[in-house]
């Protein structure tokens, strides 16, 4: 019978195998647009706080629920003692939203809506009218409308408790804010717009100035730091400076493939860049004893097993110019488990061995 830990070690190790042989980075051609955003181009967060109603028998017995339905009918004229409002039905909530880049007046997007109180669910109910206001404490939007969860809750027999998917206090309203206020964003305002990297890499930085020296002359792009360009707009295409920026946005560059090692610690992941290097150093880990010599002749790669020696484990010999891929296939042939291959990674990078970047999540 095929013990399920040796298929999962089996599978791994052709996972891992093609890895050594294909390039999981390989320099690719990206566009500007893929790597980068423009300036101006970002949204503002705006909070609000309000009722939802409808609730069947899961809203909140919080005070603040009592004190926000009593002021709601009040400013209807309806006056009535905090003693005489129930309010298992109702909820009190945060909205939260972010407004669209460029956005104006009339236009709808996404709000959040989160419970405040010790209300159970938010299922059904309906979000009053609600402010929301952005960090100057001006209006920007109001919001409303039906909430969507996503899950459900179902009540079972007694004793049997009682099934529930997904989180019951946090829905969301598509398209339930309308913008009552823009935030006056105007794209190039001064005739300059700056291209924003979305990692900080000098390299490609310096590519995308070179990209633009080239094809509109020296002078319209600088370097202002490395993650950012600043563009100038030539006075030819300052009354159109959309269409000149999404000119530049279709350039295509040439991205190197990333030394990096990503470990998935909860799933048992291994991703391993194509390059990335491992300088001499020995290891004994589980008794599986390695040891890497860059100075012997490359492609000497050997294993060896001793039988009959658990203790010991088994000797691992890594010669040459070696890369994260070399060490993985030989692992895998002495049947290391995911856990192994995490921990030695792990080891080699603190011992300063391993050169590129160790990202853990």
């Amino acid at each position: 019978m095929i013990r399920k830990s040796n298929i999962i070690k089996g599978m791994l190790a052709i996972i891992l195998l093609a890895a050594s042989t294909l390039p999981l980075f390989a320099r690719a051609q990206v566009r500007i647009k893929d790597i980068s955003s423009l300036s101006g181009n970002r949204e503002y967060q705006l909070i609000g706080y309000g009722l939802v109603t409808g609730l069947n028998g899961t809203g909140d017995k919080s005070r603040i629920s009592i004190e926000m339905v009593r002021g709601m009918m009040q400013k209807m004229g309806l006056d009535v003692e905090p003693a005489y409002i129930a309010t298992k039905n109702v909820a009190a909530v945060i909205v939260t939203a972010m407004l669209p880049s460029y956005g104006r007046e009339g236009e709808s997007f996404n709000v959040t809506v989160s419970s405040l109180g010790d209300a159970t669910s938010l299922q059904g109910g309906v979000l009053l009218p609600t402010l929301l206001k952005g960090g100057d404490g001006n209006v920007y939007a109001v919001a409303q409308g039906q909430i969507s969860l996503g899950g459900f809750e179902s009540h079972q027999n007694r004793g049997s408790g009682n099934i529930q998917k997904n989180h019951q206090t946090v829905g969301i309203i598509s398209g339930g804010a309308i913008m009552e206020r823009g935030v006056n964003d105007k794209f190039a305002r001064n005739g300059k717009f700056s291209i924003l990297l979305h990692k900080k890499d000098p390299t490609l930085t310096k590519q995308i100035k070179e990209l633009v020296d080239k094809r509109y002359g020296y002078g319209w792009a600088n370097i202002i730091n490395p993650g950012e360009v600043q563009i100038t707009i030539p006075l030819a295409m300052r009354d159109d400076p959309v269409s000149f920026a999404a000119n530049i946005e279709e350039m295509t560059l040439t991205v190197d493939e990333p030394n990096r090692v990503v470990i998935n610690e909860r799933t048992g992941t291994v991703i391993v860049g194509n390059k990335v290097r491992i300088s001499r150093v020995a290891i004994s880990h589980n008794g599986i004893r390695i040891a890497i010599d860059e100075t012997a002749p490359a492609g000497n790669t050997t294993s060896n097993r001793r039988r009959g020696e658990e203790k010991t484990g088994s000797m691992v010999s890594v010669q040459g110019e070696t890369t994260v891929n070399d060490l993985v296939t030989t692992l895998n042939a002495l049947g290391a488990s995911p856990k192994d291959l995490i921990a030695i990674f792990q080891a080699i990078y603190a011992a300063g061995a391993l050169h590129g970047e160790l990202k853990i999540m």
